[in-house]
């Protein structure tokens, strides 16, 4: 942004420091921010940048800018310009802006799915295969069985765990989750054994992350470990849509929300999903 010309400055100096970074101070006040969230916030101030630079390219200005325009910029680029909503809204809402709307891109229906089968057997390994790493059997596990993000998973600390020895559960955004034995049995291993490992670090990490990164002040990446599960033989996403999938049929999307870590619009399309008949679409789905 420091490189930005000085008109465009004028907006993405309070944008970033009004919205954007007021936002993530809100969002996480009490919890730690996420890779995920640190991304997101520089790829929308991105998306704003290219926005203005495409303007001054035209010799329009952000307040004569029409909405068939707009539409042409997000029509002549990659998906990702849609991102540039937040600006527009936070534009439009101080009157720097006209009346501008960024459609939003059309959702598209989940289309990979695991067969009963195959959630059985990787959520056999994950339980009972010493061979594979102990934070691929917990993270698979949880996936199969709960449809957890990525995104949730790797926020959580040894903090997070609720043990009373006789019943192990998560704190989910304040919910507990309660966790079948075997797969409480990982839980509390892995809890050991990054207790151990943060004591030792404690100079470089303030928080005791269950799924620490490299660098012990940062939680691990989640393209790192949807990658690591895939080389251990655990599919995340497909694994991941059964479980929702079989949730869905028996959660309201406000629970679900909460327990997967995906969001309440997200959730309230899965619930809608489970609702329909869903057995020759998946079929199709996995049947070679």
């Amino acid at each position: 942004m420091a490189q930005a010309p000085v008109p465009q400055r004028k907006f993405l100096t309070p944008f970033t420091h009004w919205y954007l970074l007021h936002r993530i101070r809100r969002a996480h006040r009490h919890r730690p921010l996420r890779a995920s969230t640190q991304h997101q916030t520089r790829l929308r101030l991105r998306r704003a940048l290219e926005l203005l630079d495409w303007l001054d390219e035209h010799g329009i200005s952000l307040g004569e800018l029409t909405q068939p325009e707009l539409e042409t910029w997000l029509e002549e680029g990659p998906e990702k310009r849609r991102e540039v909503r937040a600006f527009v809204v936070w534009a439009r809402d101080r009157g720097l802006a006209g009346e501008l709307v960024v459609p939003r891109a059309p959702v598209a229906a989940p289309s990979v799915f695991s067969t009963d089968e195959d959630q059985a057997e990787q959520l056999h390994r994950c339980l009972g295969d010493d061979a594979l790493p102990l934070d691929v059997r917990t993270a698979g596990a949880l996936t199969l069985l709960f449809g957890l993000q990525h995104t949730r998973l790797l926020e959580l600390t040894v903090h997070d765990i609720i043990d009373d020895d006789t019943l192990l559960a998560l704190n989910l955004n304040g919910h507990r989750l309660p966790l079948p034995p075997e797969v409480a049995q990982l839980v509390r291993a892995l809890r050991d054994q990054r207790q151990k490992r943060w004591h030792l670090d404690q100079t470089a990490s303030t928080t005791p992350w269950l799924f620490p990164g490299q660098e012990p002040a940062r939680a691990l990446g989640a393209t790192y470990l949807y990658l690591k599960l895939r080389r251990h033989g655990i599919a995340p996403l497909a694994s991941r849509n059964s479980a929702r999938l079989a949730l869905a049929t028996d959660l309201p999307a406000s629970v679900l929300a909460d327990f997967t870590g995906t969001s309440i619009s997200n959730s309230t399309r899965w619930t809608g999903y489970a609702k329909r008949d869903w057995l020759d679409y998946i079929a199709s789905r996995v049947d070679p």
